[in-house]
């Protein structure tokens, strides 16, 4: 499920525009507590063919949603971590996510009830594009090597999970692995650059869910598509959506037997997945 907003460009959406396109019990969800729109990720983009405005779409989130006058006001604060999109690569996805050709060139905000990512990804992944070469969307380094022993690890960029990711390394150590993840190296200018080479260089990776974190479902997406062997963690398994919940994951605490048994865990599901009969 995301937000899509089409010529929003001042940071105001007209009462009629709002959850307008929105499927009607999605409408009813949403329509009594606005706020909880800030949990979803964005794609924001101007109205088709205005060029008045780059035609260009950009993923993030939305914050201060609040009702003033005649229209809601709003923040978009666009995430860094993702490249912009093409609005013709929108257009091409556009049925995947769920909007209509003409709803592209129409000032508006909707809920749409699919995966932004999974279908973006499905759209740009592996294509040529009208520019050449892969898709500006997601360009993973292709002429790196895979490392049979390196796992990847995808989690919020947090000091909360710096204890987490410290007993993943612990694991990877006993499986005789070794793990990275995008905030220890330094070999793009763009940080998804860094990510995209971490899931196209690892032999696992490890998705924590714990939060519901936007970024982290986007690169298990990616993980899952490329295909790569995926754990799946979380603190909360109701942190884990619908259409994850039948894909098996390690629910974990943080207090030190729960992280020990996390540890032991870990370690030998990667054995499992690296040894020679997998």
């Amino acid at each position: 499920m995301f937000n899509l907003q089409v010529g929003l460009t001042d940071g105001s959406v007209p009462y009629g525009r709002m959850l307008e396109y929105t499927d009607p019990a999605v409408k009813q969800r949403f329509a009594a507590k606005l706020s909880e729109l800030q949990d979803l990720p964005t794609l924001s983009m101007p109205e088709v063919g205005d060029q008045r405005f780059e035609q260009v779409a950009r993923i993030g989130n939305v914050i201060a949603i609040k009702p003033d006058g005649r229209e809601h006001r709003f923040r978009f604060v666009p995430d860094p971590r993702f490249p912009l999109i093409p609005l013709d690569v929108v257009e091409q996805a556009s049925a995947s996510l769920g909007i209509s050709a003409w709803e592209l060139q129409r000032t508006h905000w909707a809920v749409k009830d699919t995966n932004l990512f999974e279908a973006l990804f499905a759209h740009s992944v592996g294509t040529e594009g009208k520019r050449g070469g892969a898709s500006p969307a997601v360009r993973f380094p292709t002429h790196l090597l895979p490392d049979p022993r390196l796992v990847g690890v995808m989690m919020p960029f947090s000091a909360d999970f710096d204890i987490v990711y410290e007993t993943i390394q612990l694991a990877a150590e006993d499986a005789d692995m070794t793990c990275v993840r995008a905030d220890d190296i330094w070999l793009d200018n763009h940080v998804m650059g860094d990510v995209l080479s971490i899931l196209w260089r690892s032999r696992v990776i490890i998705a924590d869910l714990t939060g519901r974190n936007a970024n982290v479902f986007y690169e298990a997406g990616l993980a899952h598509a490329l295909p790569r062997d995926t754990i799946l963690l979380t603190q909360n398994p109701a942190d884990v959506p619908f259409d994850l919940q039948s894909i098996r994951y390690l629910p974990y605490g943080v207090g030190t037997k729960e992280r020990g048994d996390l540890r032991s865990q870990l370690a030998q599901r990667l054995r499992t997945l690296t040894s020679p009969s997998a």
